[in-house]
């Protein structure tokens, strides 16, 4: 069989295919690693939990050599293995854990290391483990207590409570105002009195305002073609959400139906809210903090809200743009 096709088997959970690929590859696994069964073994391991993470099956010899290569480099068994990069795959759960048990298990004595390999990543029973080790079930039972009793105690801290989901306020688009080279959107609680302000560009103030307003151009607009587009491809925005706050510059998600998150800046997001209906959410702890740093910007801001040009205002103005444009539509070929 191929190196894919034995791969494709191996992540099916088939040991046999593993091991034949470690058989192949256990000379060249060898030379990378400088000669040391000790490192090669902890290659071996790495690659065996890491499968997933190979992007080219039939690249699995290069693969294995350059954990091997990456293991060889530590200068000592006490020192826990480093993960290559390409082992931790981008969407895998939680990889940092997932990296903390791995070098937990490879740091571990040599026999102890081998048993926990061989017993819980290869589902091999104790006298299987023992056949292969040249021992006795019975000290594979005891390497495995005595690695249990090690790796517990390392790992102790991954065993907590996870923390708790961020708390979401749900909030509406109150206002649009003029502030001069920057529009303020100011968001409201719906069930409560905290409001959220985010300067945003004069564009997409402008699309906000229109839209509170229901101003209406002759041809659809970059969000309405956005949210057009999404349904076209059976898709469609759940909600949007103000997630985070870091260096006075806010960070959004658009959340499509199914969980998926897409980045976003929140005027986009916001915009993309209003014409597709979806509700606004913002974290407890960004209204927090922007509660906190709005102090620094009072002034600033108090300005912004004075200001006459309302999302009334600037809609209206919108309103008479569009009346002034030509008849006919906007993207006709010209000559």
């Amino acid at each position: 069989m191929t190196d894919a096709a034995l791969v494709t088997a191996a992540r099916a959970g088939d040991r046999d295919a593993f091991a034949a690929l470690a058989e192949r590859h256990r000379p060249a696994l060898l030379r990378a690693c400088r000669g040391s069964a000790d490192a090669a073994q902890d290659a071996l391991l790495i690659a065996m939990t890491g499968l997933h993470g190979l992007r080219d099956d039939d690249a699995f010899g290069a693969w294995l050599c350059g954990i091997g290569r990456n293991v060889a480099r530590r200068p000592a068994r006490e020192t826990p293995v480093e993960l290559p990069d390409e082992v931790v795959a981008p969407d895998e759960p939680d990889p940092i854990a997932r990296e903390r048990v791995l070098t937990a298990i490879a740091a571990l004595p040599a026999g102890q290391r081998d048993a926990v390999a061989l017993f819980y990543l290869a589902d091999l029973s104790h006298a299987e483990i023992a056949a292969r080790l040249g021992t006795s079930a019975g000290a594979v039972k005891t390497r495995l207590h005595k690695a249990r009793a090690a790796l517990q105690a390392r790992l102790a801290d991954l065993r907590r409570e996870p923390s708790p989901m961020p708390m979401t306020i749900p909030m509406r688009v109150a206002d649009v105002r003029d502030g001069g080279d920057l529009y303020v959107v100011l968001l409201e609680e719906r069930d409560g009195a905290r409001r959220l302000p985010i300067w945003i560009g004069a564009a997409e103030a402008t699309a906000l305002a229109a839209r509170l307003h229901d101003v209406h151009g002759p041809r659809p607009g970059t969000f309405r073609f956005t949210a057009d587009l999404l349904a076209a491809a059976g898709a469609a925005v759940e909600e949007v959400r103000i997630v985070r706050l870091a260096d006075t510059i806010f960070y959004a998600e658009a959340v499509l139906a199914g969980g998926t998150a897409v980045d976003a800046r929140p005027s986009d997001a916001l915009n993309l809210a209003l014409v597709t209906g979806a509700p606004i959410l913002v974290d407890d702890a960004v209204l927090e903090q922007a509660a906190e740093g709005e102090r620094e910007i009072a002034a600033e801001l108090e300005r912004a809200l004075a200001s006459e040009r309302d999302a009334r205002a600037i809609a209206a103005d919108e309103r008479e743009r569009f009346a002034a444009l030509p008849q006919g539509p906007e993207d006709a070929p010209r000559a």
